[in-house]
């Protein structure tokens, strides 16, 4: 007993670091051996191609690692232990997962392992050691591991604990966890399973349709672990977000989907009936979103002396450790990647071009924030990279040769011109940091106050471009460019939120006349 628990204490001082380092390597070893000893004996389960890719890379390992990190969740608050230390424990014995495919290659050469084909018969009939689940898509392998890592999170608890009822509890929390999570592909289809991942769509193939359930489950098991592993850091974390920014740009990418809908010559209406259809606009948003807070988090670490002036949600100045929050602007940029990936190759393609032109707008010695004009130009590329992404899931690899000059033109011009208005608030920390803006230029030499008149003129007439080439988007261009004006000379104290609040009507406005408008080209 005195051995088993410094063997656990030994675990426990492992490095966190380390620890996901193995969870990975046990993961991608399992993937691998399920392709050569179940049932397609085959390196990669398919030949190469984008499906192969999303399989190998996003469905099975968002799969192990979001149950992962599920069940050291529930372990930890269940049994009130602390989550790095169940973590590193965990991660020991996860490799017993590697031993499903070998099991299985022994007792019956490999087997056809599915989610559930009925989620029914299959938790009744796993519970039965006499009755198979092979039918049902289960394994030997599978029944026989799901049973040893209950009983190894039980016998942990039990030492940590020495409670026999909360060990039997938490053996009985973690099988069923098990059985429903494997079994949630089954059930959100209604137990009909195979009704719904071959009806093609935003996310066309069963495969991706899979990976975009486990994919969201990873996000919010991946943000509540990050909140319980360090609920102070994780507050300041959620304070460095600029949700109107994220929201603006995943807006972007289901702008670009609807765009190309009525390019086709498409109804919007009815064009999205199927859940994962609505899941697939839910991803869309997400990739763009955390593209967008990648992409900020980057530039937190190179604004950190303006910031400290200017813009207070920058984490660096509230004393997080910056390998914290290096970690986490390569969690969220990867998580983009991934759920673009989802999307399309296409969409990869365009949210890593998002990701690169994000670190020469922010990294020295380009920079090219510091350049007036330069810098919202590369904002107004950015988002016709987000437009692309959604238009990508109609026209594929010509995605941005199809969207139209009509509006192609105005946005690069009118978020050039418009997207000035989020540096008002900078200009001190700007002028600290060497970055040089419009605002910043169009402010009195003495007392640093800003020169109101030509900065509404400049942002109003960003509505205005649209109108130039829309003609019919001239009374609404008029409104939304007064109101801009008149809010910018005669408001008391500028906010951005006002700005960014124009900039959503105006998209609002903007697709209400689309859908009444011939087809754009």
């Amino acid at each position: 007993m005195e051995g088993i628990t410094k063997f656990l204490k030994k675990l426990e001082s492992q490095s966190l670091k380390n620890t996901f380092l193995i969870i990975f390597a046990w993961i991608f070893v399992r993937v691998f051996f399920e392709g050569i000893f179940e049932a397609a004996h085959t390196i990669g389960y398919l030949p190469f191609s984008y499906k192969a890719i999303v399989l190998y890379f996003i469905h099975y390992p968002s799969f192990y690692l979001s149950l992962f990190l599920l069940l050291v969740i529930i372990t930890s608050l269940v049994n009130g232990l602390k989550i790095d230390d169940v973590t590193k424990t965990f991660s020991f014995g996860f490799g017993i997962i590697i031993l499903v495919p070998l099991i299985d290659w022994i007792i019956g050469g490999g087997y056809a392992i599915t989610y559930p084909l009925r989620i029914g018969p299959y938790l009744i009939n796993s519970l039965n050691p006499f009755v198979s689940i092979t039918e049902y898509g289960g394994s030997p392998g599978q029944r026989i591991i799901f049973f040893l890592i209950c009983l190894m999170i039980s016998l942990y608890l039990f030492f940590k604990k020495r409670r026999i009822l909360l060990s039997i509890l938490t053996f009985f929390i973690t099988y069923f966890t098990i059985i429903i999570f494997g079994g949630l592909p089954t059930i959100i289809a209604a137990d009909r399973p195979e009704d719904v991942y071959i009806t093609g769509g935003i996310l066309y193939s069963d495969t991706q349709k899979f990976a975009a359930i486990f994919l969201l489950l990873l996000v919010i098991t991946s943000m509540l672990y990050y909140y319980l592993i360090d609920k102070k850091k994780f507050k300041l974390i959620l304070s460095s977000l600029r949700p109107e920014r994220a929201l603006f740009y995943g807006g972007l990418g289901l702008f670009g989907l609807l765009l190309s809908l009525h390019q086709a010559g498409v109804t919007v209406k009815g064009q999205f009936p199927f859940l994962f259809d609505k899941l697939g606009i839910v991803i869309i948003w997400l990739s763009l979103a955390f593209g967008f807070q990648g992409a900020a988090s980057i530039n937190d670490f190179f604004d950190r002396d303006g910031d400290e002036l200017t813009r207070h949600h920058n984490p660096l100045i509230k004393g997080l450790a910056p390998d914290y929050y290096l970690l986490w602007t390569i969690v969220i940029t990867c998580l983009s990647f991934i759920l673009a990936l989802t999307i399309s190759f296409v969409s990869f393609l365009i949210m890593f071009t998002l990701i690169a032109i994000s670190i020469l707008y922010s990294v020295p010695p380009v920079r090219l924030k510091r350049i007036p004009i330069i810098s919202s130009f590369v904002l107004a590329v950015a988002a016709v990279l987000a437009m692309g992404i959604g238009y990508s899931i109609i026209t594929g690899t010509k995605a941005l040769n199809k969207i139209p000059h009509s509006i192609l033109v105005p946005t690069i011009i009118g978020i050039t011109l418009g997207f000035i208005a989020k540096d008002i608030q900078d200009i001190p920390g700007d002028k600290k940091a060497g970055v040089i803006t419009i605002p910043a230029l169009l402010t009195r030499q003495n007392g640093g106050e800003l020169i109101r008149l030509p900065i509404g003129l400049i942002i109003g007439s960003s509505y205005l471009v649209y109108a130039l080439f829309i003609p019919r988007l001239f009374v609404g261009a008029i409104i939304f460019s007064t109101t801009t004006l008149l809010y910018t000379v005669f408001a008391k104290e500028l906010k951005e939120w006002f700005y960014f609040l124009m900039l959503y009507l105006f998209g609002a406005y903007l697709i209400f006349m689309l859908s009444y408008l011939p087809v754009l080209k």
